[in-house]
């Protein structure tokens, strides 16, 4: 029985009709390498190939298109992000002809603030944080001209991550576990609730993934209660979100079966053995969701059929290098 009964289909299925004026449907596949070191069916779904290298493409576009469907266009979008999402914006903006600005934390990395700028969005850097950043976005908003779009905080956009569930299940016709990692939260929330809107939750195990030290769902999971990181110290900082909302931390704690943890050195092991096996290099918010499968038991895997959502992929070679003589050399 659906959880989330204010969640519906038919609202699920108006955002996809929105999403996929911008968005390609991202293939799943089957890895024979995954599945034979498990003895499972694993198949993976691979937003790393969507525009902007990740799903945040979706969330972004539909938060636009409904603004607009509600208000008419805005003058600018403005976002905050040191990961995917100020990309996904950039690139939804630049495809509707919006102007845009994305405030990046200081010190954020050149070749992310190049890719933003070649999107024709305009970079703004403040603060040393996300949050420093964000709380400076904000104070940039003119009412009634500007569409803020926050990274998970906004039901417009963790619908159009949901998306992603949408397209699985027109993919594949059933499944045992789903697995995908959690920042904010907005992605796994929206694919548990397109899930829940088809009455697909039941007995199916959803299981989220963060690596330690940006861990905030799964503190605030054990603790029963939102818990606020002091800081983020993990390399994937595109999971690197403090804390998240009451209404995805609910969301989460009911449509998702448990929460599992690894170490930075543990994606960046999985993040060599995928680049060597499926020849495409992910960032560690998506390698950590394979590293994963070592955490589940044998018997909740064997001969189960499971998604792996690989969320995304930019991380630059010379990240890569960095990160496997830091870890693994």
């Amino acid at each position: 029985m659906q959880k989330f009964k204010e969640y519906t289909l038919e609202e699920f299925e108006k955002v996809r009709g929105r999403v996929m004026q911008n968005v390609r449907q991202t293939p799943l596949i089957y890895s024979k390498w995954l599945s034979s070191l498990y003895n499972a069916r694993i198949y993976l779904k691979l937003e790393a190939l969507n525009l902007g290298h990740s799903f945040k493409i979706r969330g972004a576009t539909n938060a636009i298109l409904h603004f607009i469907e509600q208000n008419g266009e805005p003058k600018r979008v403005i976002t905050a992000s040191g990961g995917n999402h100020g990309l996904g914006v950039a690139i939804a903006s630049y495809l509707m002809n919006i102007p845009c600005l994305v405030v990046l934390p200081e010190g954020s990395s050149g070749h992310r603030i190049q890719v933003i700028e070649s999107y024709n969005a305009k970079i703004l850097l403040h603060g040393e944080s996300w949050q420093e950043a964000n709380e400076h976005a904000l104070s940039l908003v003119v009412p009634g001209a500007d569409l803020y779009i926050h990274p998970f905080a906004d039901r417009d956009v963790y619908m159009g991550q949901g998306t992603v569930g949408l397209e699985i299940l027109d993919q594949i016709t059933d499944f045992d576990v789903l697995i995908a990692s959690v920042g904010g939260g907005g992605l796994l929330s929206g694919i548990s609730l397109a899930l829940d809107a088809h009455d697909m939750i039941g007995s199916r195990s959803i299981i989220s993934v963060e690596t330690e030290g940006s861990d905030c769902y799964k503190k605030s999971r054990d603790a029963g209660h939102l818990v606020q990181l002091s800081s983020i110290d993990s390399i994937a900082v595109t999971l690197g979100a403090k804390t998240t909302t009451d209404e995805i931390f609910n969301i989460l704690n009911t449509l998702t079966s448990h929460s599992l943890t690894v170490s930075d050195k543990e994606s960046v092991f999985w993040m060599k053995e995928f680049l060597n096996s499926e020849k495409i290099l992910i960032e560690p918010a998506s390698s950590c969701v394979v590293a994963a499968l070592e955490k589940i038991p044998d018997d909740q895997l064997e001969n189960k059929t499971v998604i792996l959502v690989i969320c995304g992929s930019n991380i630059s070679l010379d990240e890569f290098i960095k990160w496997d003589k830091q870890f693994l050399i």
